[in-house]
């Protein structure tokens, strides 16, 4: 099995990554907050399921983790918070994602989508439900997409291409698996660029999932607070 593995192409291999590490665990945390919300709207207990989830999750992943050289991305959650230097990538990078997908549903006039249309039903629902649901929804997206797309994607593309086709490979599969309108395919791809940038001059996930989180969040509370619509 590992000879068949080493053979296909680390394009490919990212391809199947993204299917192995990211549906099964975002389609059950989804679910959870989507059972949630019929049953239970009254509480977002939900979120203690989905962190439990996102623990195990994390477990299995640093046990099976492979990337382990010094020139890899490592997988950890860890970074120092305080540094200068990484205050101003997170504001940076934090205020990019938020006003590239603020400006762009703007600039191509786009009243809804899938993943929007979601996020907007959460204002039918009162803060004590709504606000820990969303906390769960957007630690899933930080945690889950930049393990699966910086830590084992990036780093399996990374040791086969130039940085920059990595980084492309990398962008048009972050961009096609949010389901999005044709025109916000580029707007991802370059988010997911800066994202892959940071992550690979950081050599750790740890920024990258803080960053990913906090932007999400900050976003999808204020489409729920109504300062977005």
């Amino acid at each position: 099995m590992k000879k068949v593995w080493q053979k296909i192409p680390a394009w490919l291999k990212a391809m199947l990554l993204n299917i192995i590490l990211l549906y099964p665990i975002i389609t059950i945390n989804h679910i959870i907050i989507k059972l949630n919300l019929e049953h239970f709207p009254e509480y977002g207990i939900g979120l203690i399921l989905v962190l439990m989830m996102l623990y195990l999750y994390w477990r299995i992943i640093i046990k099976w983790n492979p990337f382990t050289s010094k020139d890899d991305i490592e997988i950890s959650f860890t970074f120092n918070i305080l540094d200068k230097k990484n205050i101003i990538s997170i504001l940076g990078l934090g205020l990019f994602t938020v006003l590239t997908i603020y400006f762009s549903y703007i600039i191509f006039d786009i009243d809804n989508s899938p993943q929007l249309d979601f996020i907007k039903s959460f204002s039918n629902y009162d803060a004590i439900t709504a606000i820990p649901l969303l906390l769960a929804l957007t630690l899933t997206a930080g945690v889950v997409e930049e393990v699966t797309y910086r830590g084992f994607m990036q780093n399996t593309t990374n040791r086969k291409y130039a940085k920059i086709v990595s980084y492309l490979i990398i962008g048009v599969l972050f961009a096609i698996i949010h389901f999005l309108p044709l025109e916000l395919i580029l707007p991802y791809i370059l988010i997911s660029i800066a994202y892959s940038f940071i992550a690979d001059k950081q050599k750790s996930t740890g920024l990258v999932i803080f960053t990913h989180f906090l932007a999400d969040f900050v976003l999808f509370m204020l489409i729920y607070l109504n300062v977005l619509s």
